[in-house]
């Protein structure tokens, strides 16, 4: 999916008259290094999301930019450190006022016990990952040994705590923004769930996201714009705006809603730097809006460089 993002946003840079260079960030630290002290780029396109499988030295990628002084796209250091930390966001959005799932965290060391008014079913998540990384039909969890099997799986597969969610069942909106100073709010994408056979779950699992062919891929569709009430449509648009600021979101950024049977508007994540693909969610919001995928980018880069001015 990286690669393909980046095919993508090499296309839209030179449709656009930019000149521009690939480089891969592997594990060798002191290559990047190297390679940015010659080339000295007026600016870096940052799809760096792990390094060496870990989705937290995505951060450490965005402070070399900040040491070497290079103007880049997205968010800074600290708030893609926060956005990977889901427990931590989940604490601010409520803090703030803003509504989330009920969850629960499980370090190693803990016995699973659920905490009084946490209901099934349960989603289980782990914590530190994004790309509905971990995220499966058997993740919707409708009892106690069936949720314990699960944490089990997020301990030894990831080796991390598990977030534990109250499941929302209900309708999923994807909200994109694009900008920094005076942000635009796309309209509203949902993701369609018809596809999917009755025994599974209405999730956006690891499947759905990558795995071409997966009836899980190919029963997920996204749908733009959303048929919502003004009411709902604007309260996803602020909330999501909102989120987009508190977590420190800059140039572009995609809020996930669950939108309850009752009415109730529930975000499920933060995402800084989302896939911007020209087949990806974003993409398709920003098409409804009216731009092209190459003129998406053009405003990503246009941000950028009138933050770093």
């Amino acid at each position: 999916g990286v690669i393909e993002e980046m095919d993508d946003i090499k296309a839209a840079l030179n449709s656009l008259g930019y000149k521009s260079t690939v480089f891969n960030v592997d594990s060798d630290i002191f290559r990047l290094v190297e390679f940015l002290k010659e080339e000295k780029p007026d600016l870096i396109f940052n799809l760096v999301e792990c390094v060496e499988n870990e989705s937290l030295q995505e951060m450490n990628v965005a402070g070399i930019y900040e040491l070497l002084k290079i103007p880049y796209t997205g968010a800074n250091p600290l708030s893609l450190g926060i956005a990977l930390n889901k427990p931590l966001v989940k604490q601010l959005l409520s803090h703030n006022g803003i509504k989330t799932p009920k969850f629960q965290v499980f370090k190693f060391t803990e016995k699973v016990v659920l905490q009084d008014g946490m209901k099934y079913p349960l989603i289980v998540k782990p914590s530190r990952e994004d790309a509905s990384v971990g995220i499966a039909d058997e993740s919707v969890v409708y009892n106690f040994s069936e949720l314990k099997k699960r944490v089990r799986f997020i301990f030894q597969e990831f080796d991390q705590p598990a977030l534990v969610e109250e499941y929302i069942d209900g309708r999923e909106l994807n909200v994109a923004i694009v900008g920094c100073k005076k942000p635009i709010v796309f309209p509203i994408s949902e993701i369609d769930f018809s596809g999917l056979t009755k025994d599974m779950h209405k999730i956006v699992s690891y499947d759905a996201k990558w795995m071409h062919g997966t009836v899980a891929y190919e029963g997920t569709k996204g749908v733009c714009p959303a048929k919502l009430p003004a009411d709902i449509e604007a309260k996803l648009k602020e909330t999501a705006l909102k989120c987009f600021r508190l977590i420190g979101c800059r140039d572009y950024g995609r809020v996930d809603f669950r939108l309850s049977g009752d009415g109730e508007i529930y975000v499920l994540e933060v995402n800084p730097n989302p896939d911007i693909s020209d087949d990806a969610g974003f993409a398709r919001s920003a098409r409804t809006y009216g731009l092209t995928h190459a003129e998406t980018v053009g405003k990503i880069v246009e941000s950028a460089l009138e933050r770093s001015q």
